[in-house]
């Protein structure tokens, strides 16, 4: 059964509340994906708190949905945050530079958001992920990573930002789960994970 992502996250109630769009966190680690849902990491894994991470390479100042859409979804520095925020629910970014063993480098790739005037929609981001090790540059993980959100509302505007903001929440944590898997030899061939929620989004009252 499908579950809706609520603003508050403190949990997934049977008839959650709808949000607006600026309240899809651009952190999902938590709420549920398939096949898997993304875990943090032991103290005992490789990786544990050593990843550091820049900001994000070729991200615009705003990124919204569709072309005919005037309203940003997100900023950047709010994008670079929900990155930061992933790994660190993650157990994987590292306290600071000495504590650090490899770099992750990410490149936005786009988004893609067909315009649609209905009450659903559907989007899909592409991000590429490297890391490698700080101490001789060897390369641990190279691959694009392209997740999908969908939801619903009767403004199509908001909606499209909404679903935008959880595919790029969605696009963090499957990267994140599938570097867990990576350092102990066991990534799998395709690192993307499905939401198991969808977005129901309204306008926030004034």
């Amino acid at each position: 059964m499908r579950q809706l992502l609520t603003a508050a996250l403190l949990a997934i109630p049977a008839a959650p509340l709808p949000a607006a769009a600026g309240e899809i966190p651009l952190v999902a680690i938590g709420l549920p994906f398939t096949p898997e849902t993304p875990e943090p990491v032991a103290t005992t894994h490789p990786l544990y708190q050593r990843v550091e991470i820049g900001e994000i390479e070729g991200l615009p100042k705003t990124v919204g949905s569709s072309a005919l859409n005037f309203i940003a979804a997100a900023k950047r520095s709010s994008i670079n945050a929900g990155l930061r925020e992933s790994f660190q629910r993650m157990n994987l970014l590292a306290a600071g530079p000495g504590a650090a063993r490899a770099r992750l480098t990410v490149r936005w790739g786009g988004s893609t958001t067909p315009f649609r005037i209905g009450t659903h929609n559907k989007t899909a981001v592409t991000m590429h992920y490297r890391l490698a090790r700080i101490d001789n540059g060897q390369l641990l993980f190279d691959r694009d990573v392209t997740t999908s959100a969908e939801g619903g509302g009767v403004d199509a505007s908001m909606r499209d930002n909404g679903i935008v903001r959880a595919a790029i929440a969605a696009n963090f944590a499957s990267a994140a789960n599938c570097l867990d898997h990576a350092a102990v030899g066991t990534a799998p061939a395709d690192c993307t994970l499905t939401p198991a929620f969808s977005v129901s989004v309204v306008r926030s009252p004034r």
